[in-house]
C-alpha cells in the first residue's frame, strides 16, 4: 500500500478524523472545500475517503482494506467511484464540462462517488456559475471535494455552498502498510476539551488555549483546527461509550478517559450540533471573530453535557 493511504496515527490529521466520524455516523455532507498548501495531502485524503466509502473487503465505517477490487481501482485511478479534474492555476472550460457530466451520472446502489476538482481558487464568476447547480442539486450518492490552496481566493458563491476543511501539510506521507483507517490519534486539543467537559477548565481558558496552540499560523487557523477537534471529541465519546462501532486496529485503551469520565452526552442534540459545525467553519472563513465562534460552539457543547 502506498503512502497515500490513511493508515493510522502516523498519517492522521484532524481532517481525516472529521471524515471518519462523518462516515461512521452517516452525516457526510454533499460538498467540501479542502484547504491547504500540500496538494498531495488533499489528494491523499480524497482517495482515502473514496476507499473508505466504497471498500468491498472486511472493514468497519471509516476504514478500508486497501486490497479489494474497489480499493485497487481507486489507487490505479480507474474507479468509477472517484475522478479528479483540473489543475492548480489552470482553468479549462472543457474540464468543467467533464466534471459536470461525471457528477450527473448515477452511482451504483450503496456506493459513494467522489468528484474532486483542483484549483478552485482560480474559478471565474462564469466558471462558478456553471457548476453551482451541480453542487447545489447533487445526484444522490455524490460528494464533491473542491481543492484550494487559499480559501480567501475562492469566490463567495462557492464558499457559501460547501463545508470548509483545513488539511494539514504533510498528511499521508508517513503511513504504514498494516490496515487502513481514518483513525483517532493523540491530539492535545482533545485533552483540553476533556478538561473542559470535566469542568476543570473554564470556558474562557479553553477558548484561549485552543486559539494559542502551536503549529498553526494564527488564531483563525487554530479556530478551524479547534472546531475539527470538537467534532472528533464528540464522536470519540460516542465510540468510547459503545454508541457507534469501534475502529478496526484501534483499541479502546486510546480513549479510556472518555469511557470513564463522569459526564454524559445528551445524544438527542448531537446530530444538530454536528450539522452546525459546518456552518461555524464557514463563519471563521468569512472573517467572523474566531474567539466568538469557538466560544459559541463550546457553549453549545456544554449544554449537551450533564453531570452525573
Amino acid at each position: 500500500m502506498s503512502s497515500e493511504h490513511l493508515n493510522g496515527p502516523t498519517s492522521e490529521c484532524q481532517a481525516a478524523r472529521f471524515f471518519r466520524a462523518a462516515l461512521a455516523e452517516h452525516r457526510l455532507a454533499h460538498a467540501y472545500l479542502l484547504v491547504g498548501k500540500d496538494e498531495h495531502a488533499k489528494l491523499a485524503l480524497a482517495s482515502g475517503l473514496a476507499k473508505a466509502a466504497n471498500c468491498q473487503g472486511a472493514h468497519v465505517s471509516g476504514t478500508f482494506c486497501g486490497v479489494c477490487p474497489s480499493c485497487r481501482q481507486i489507487d490505479a485511478g480507474s474507479s468509477p467511484n472517484m475522478r479528479t479534474f483540473g489543475e492548480p492555476g489552470v482553468l479549462n472550460v472543457e474540464t468543467i464540462d467533464q466534471f459536470i457530466a461525471y457528477a450527473s451520472l448515477k452511482t451504483a446502489s450503496g456506493n459513494l462517488k467522489v468528484s474532486v476538482f483542483r484549483g478552485v481558487d482560480f474559478f471565474t464568476d462564469v466558471a462558478a456559475d456553471r457548476i453551482l447547480k451541480t453542487i447545489e442539486e447533487p445526484v444522490p450518492g455524490n460528494v464533491f471535494l473542491l481543492l484550494s490552496q487559499n480559501s480567501r481566493r475562492v469566490l463567495p458563491t462557492i464558499r457559501s455552498r460547501v463545508q470548509i476543511i483545513k488539511v494539514e501539510q504533510g498528511y499521508g506521507q508517513s503511513a504504514s502498510s498494516n490496515g487502513a483507517s481514518l483513525a483517532f490519534a493523540d491530539d492535545p486539543r482533545l485533552g483540553i476539551l476533556l478538561e473542559f467537559a470535566r469542568a476543570n477548565l473554564s470556558l474562557s481558558d479553553t477558548v484561549t488555549r485552543l486559539l494559542r496552540m502551536k503549529g498553526q499560523p494564527g488564531p483563525r487557523e487554530n479556530a478551524m483546527a479547534g472546531l475539527q477537534a470538537i467534532s472528533v471529541f464528540v464522536d470519540s465519546i460516542l465510540r468510547a461509550r459503545g454508541k457507534i462501532p469501534p475502529l478496526a486496529e484501534v483499541p479502546l485503551a486510546i480513549e479510556p478517559d472518555l469511557a470513564r469520565v463522569n459526564f454524559v452526552l445528551d445524544e438527542s442534540r448531537v446530530g444538530s450540533f454536528l450539522d452546525r459545525l459546518g456552518e461555524r467553519f464557514s463563519h471563521v472563513e468569512q472573517n467572523v471573530n474566531p474567539e466568538l465562534v469557538l466560544t459559541n460552539t463550546l457553549l453549545q457543547l456544554r449544554r449537551m453535557i450533564a453531570r452525573e
